[in-house]
Parts: C-alpha cells; structure tokens; sequence
C-alpha cells in the first residue's frame, strides 16, 4: 500500500474518507450530551461499506513507526503534514509538532486567521479544522464557513448546521489568543501546545512557527 494519501482520497467526493476523519474531531452535542462519533449517525452511510472502506485504508496491521499520512509544501515558508498512527492523528506545520487526536489530545494551536490562510490550498480548512481554536465571537462566522464545507460531501448536506455547531462545540475556547513579546500568539487553553505558560517545553518551537506564520498569513 502506498502510504502517502493523495488528494484524490481526500476529494470532498470521498463521503467515507471525511466520516471517518470527523469522527476523530473533538467536537460534541451539549444538548444531548454525546460526542461527535455518536452525533454523526445521523449521516445515512452505508455502515457495512464504509466499515470495509475504513479496514482498507486504515489497516489495522499499520505501525506507527510506517503511517499512512498527508504532507506538502505550500510555499518557501509553509510545510504540512498529517500522520494517521495507530492511535492517534498527529499535525506538524513546518516539521513541528502542533497537536494530535487521540486519548492524550492536544489541540486549539491554530487561530481562525491562520485557518482561513490555509484554506486557498486543496481540502486543508478541513483537514487543520481539529487543530483550530475558535474564539466566542468567532463562533457565527466560524460556523457558517464550516457548513459551506460540509455541503459539499455527499450525505452531509441535510446535517450540515447539526455537525457543524458539533464541530464549533468542541473549537471553543473561553479565552482569546494573546501577544506574548519576543514569542507571538500564545493561548491560555488547556492541551495547547501554544499555551506555553503551561507547557513551557513547546516555547522554542512555538516562537519559531509564529514567525512562519506570520509570513504565510500576509501571503
């Protein structure tokens, strides 16, 4: 199997491809007090195919030292990549670990301005939705964008405002991003790499990928 996945796997045609990736999403209904893998049985798939599609893309022999994975480079400052472990889905912008998915999540490293910057290259809002931290008066217009996406995957249309606010639920974060000096945007939230009062270890890398981003975000 060729590890790399390619864009074609990723095109928002492939409804099995973003169920499963929704699935591993932080997100929640508060009023039924489920969380998103429960929520997104609303969406009629075909359960025995997409449980074959999901055994063959994701095999269960895969190791994590040989994921399958998306990466690229999107320009001289900006590099990508996504690897789907065994246990966990780990992101990386520029060779620098910014968060994963998994029981031991780390999330809410990527403002929506940064989102929003990455969203002129192929199906990355979505793919770097999980690592986004939306603050709450962002939460609208957040949510609205979100669902402009979700339309387009097959079966997802008639759902699309329910998962959504799923999505938002599990983005929101009660404080806003601030300017720490000599470091850039940091964050107060809990499993944040960017909350580096707390976790004072990310704080190289940290001020490294602020100034990247700086750049790609005026690009």
């Amino acid at each position: 199997m060729n590890l790399q996945i390619t864009q074609e796997d990723i095109a928002y045609s492939n409804t099995f491809f973003w169920h499963a990736y929704f699935h591993w999403f932080r997100g929640h209904d508060d009023e039924k007090e489920i969380n998103i893998d429960e929520a997104l049985e609303v969406i009629p798939v075909n359960e025995t195919g997409f449980k074959k599609w999901t055994e063959e893309f994701f095999p269960e022999d895969e190791t994590d030292e040989n994921p399958r994975y998306i990466s690229g480079k999107l320009n001289d400052t900006m590099r990508f990549a996504i690897e789907f472990q065994k246990y966990e889905t780990c992101y990386f912008l520029n060779d620098i670990y910014i968060g994963n998915l998994g029981g031991h999540f780390e999330a809410w490293f990527v403002t929506w301005d940064e989102l929003l910057a990455f969203e002129k290259y192929n199906s990355l809002f979505l793919l770097l939705l999980p690592m986004t931290a939306i603050e709450k008066s962002q939460i609208e217009v957040a949510k609205n964008h979100i669902i402009k996406y979700l339309i387009q995957i097959p079966l997802y249309e008639e759902h699309s405002d329910y998962i959504a606010q799923c999505i938002i639920n599990g983005l929101e974060i009660d404080d806003a991003f601030y300017q720490l000096p000599d470091v850039g945007t940091t964050c107060n939230a809990n499993h944040s790499v960017r909350n580096i009062t707390k976790y004072p270890r990310y704080k190289n890398d940290v001020t490294a990928l602020n100034k990247a981003l700086e750049i790609f975000t005026k690009l």
